[in-house]
């Protein structure tokens, strides 16, 4: 077995915590549902490990326990496939005997980093590349070329080659810089004789300095978050390389120089999105906004983050009720008009003493008439919506107005989006008569 930690993997091998007071341990290392789990065992509970889940438990013991060894950030899992790096352990559940003796806990990763050996600060690392579902078809850019050829006799050849394009760098943000690298992959003949060609895109943020591993996320999760708003899927971003600049690999050749290495990281947020089956279409195009755009993006996403988050996270509420989902994105589109109008007079008093009504209102004059529905008495029926779920004083609005409402505001803030990020309006107004979230939710039951 190759040195992999997949679901559902589960291997045996030791830990070593970077502390020459503690001893070798064996322990089990397995990726499952509940993430990168370590199984560590004691045989009493004077061992060093056991007193890192027993020792703050609130039981008050005669004599009392020595204190605990530091617990480690990080650590190393090493076995015959290869060594892992585990990064940002917490302690979890652990049973041992009442009066002493033997027991087990378990230890949590919220990332392993494939091949390390030695106590790196991969918890800071220099670059961070990620996959983000929906990016590459976005760009429309591919590592592969296909040429279809027709002989004499009428057969038909297919040729299919990689042609890797190379880097777009798309700028400088936040000490970063952010670009998108292509690649390919090519999975063996399977029993059924499929072989698989892989078309890659990954989105790649470095920096001359180590940053805080939160750091160089957020260009990735922004992103994410701009191809969420405009085609209103859910998309994932999975973080699948880390690099540091100290972790260094001797090249082949006796004068090669060693040369800085990209390491697999396995994260447990779970797998990559599914591409959606049939087409959907998007209300920006990468053509409307360039790198340039990509860049004011992830500026727009800092500043109106109060806005924008309760709108984008409310994509992710499944099986709840129409009150919650408008209870959810109505904060933002308050905080919305709010910082619309602070930016307009640079007064927080005049922003913060503006109605509900009002706030909605100064988010339509950006909106011209693009909207694919009657925006006249938008303003007042959402915010009469709103305050209706918000007061219990009020009468409560009937749940399909309610979950309208939600939709809607759904729609005007990404609408709002791509106006700021520079699509023209007429060229908005056609693509939000295509765009599926401008159908109204309907009874299916009769009256």
């Amino acid at each position: 077995m190759p040195n992999e930690l997949e679901p559902g993997t589960r291997r045996s091998g030791s830990l070593i915590d970077f502390n020459p007071d503690t001893p070798q341990v064996a322990v089990t290392l397995e990726h499952n549902d509940q993430g990168i789990d370590i199984t560590i065992p004691w045989n009493d509970e004077s061992s060093p490990y056991s007193l890192w889940f027993t020792s703050k438990n609130g039981i008050k013991q005669i004599p009392p326990p020595p204190d605990p060894p530091p617990f480690p950030r990080r650590a190393i899992f090493h076995d015959s496939h290869g060594s892992v790096l585990l990064l940002r352990l917490w302690t979890g559940q652990y049973h041992a005997n009442l009066f002493g003796g033997p027991g087990a806990g378990h230890l949590h990763a919220r990332a392993a980093v494939m091949g390390v050996h030695e106590d790196i600060d991969f918890d800071h690392p220099h670059g961070l590349q990620s996959e983000i579902s929906g990016l590459q078809s976005w760009l429309g850019i591919s590592s592969w070329q296909q040429k279809f050829t027709w002989s004499e006799k009428g057969t038909r050849t297919v040729e299919v080659r990689t042609e890797l394009p190379p880097d777009a760098v798309i700028g400088e943000y936040d000490n970063c810089v952010l670009s998108f690298r292509s690649g390919w992959k090519l999975s063996p003949r399977d029993d059924q004789g499929r072989i698989v060609l892989h078309d890659l895109l990954y989105c790649v943020t470095e920096s001359d300095v180590p940053l805080a591993w939160s750091a160089h996320e957020q260009p990735h999760r922004a992103l994410r978050d701009l191809l969420v708003v405009s085609r209103w899927r859910n998309e994932s971003c999975v973080v699948t390389k880390a690099q540091r600049r100290d972790d260094l690999v001797q090249m082949p050749g006796d004068d090669a120089p060693d040369t800085v290495q990209w390491r697999d990281v396995v994260i447990p947020d779970g797998p990559a999105n599914d591409l959606p089956s049939g087409h959907r279409p998007h209300l920006i195009e990468y053509a409307d906004v360039g790198p340039e755009g990509l860049l004011r993006w992830l500026e727009l996403r800092d500043e109106f983050s109060r806005a924008i988050d309760p709108v984008i996270t409310s994509i992710g509420l499944r099986g709840t009720t129409a009150n919650t989902m408008l209870a959810h994105t109505g904060p933002g589109l308050e905080a919305l008009g709010y910082l619309l109008i602070l930016r307009d007079t640079g007064s927080k008093k005049r922003a913060r003493e503006s109605t509900l009504r009002q706030r909605f209102e100064r988010i339509l004059e950006d909106l011209s008439d693009c909207m694919p529905f009657d925006t006249a008495d938008w303003a007042e029926r959402t915010a009469d919506t709103y305050n209706g779920i918000k007061h219990a004083n009020r009468d409560e609005p009937d749940a399909l107005d309610v979950l309208n409402a939600w939709r809607e505001c759904v729609l005007v803030v990404r609408a709002w989006i791509a106006i700021e990020l520079g699509v023209e309006a007429k060229l908005l107004k056609d693509r939000l008569l295509r765009d599926p979230q401008r159908h109204r939710y309907v009874s299916v039951f009769d009256d």
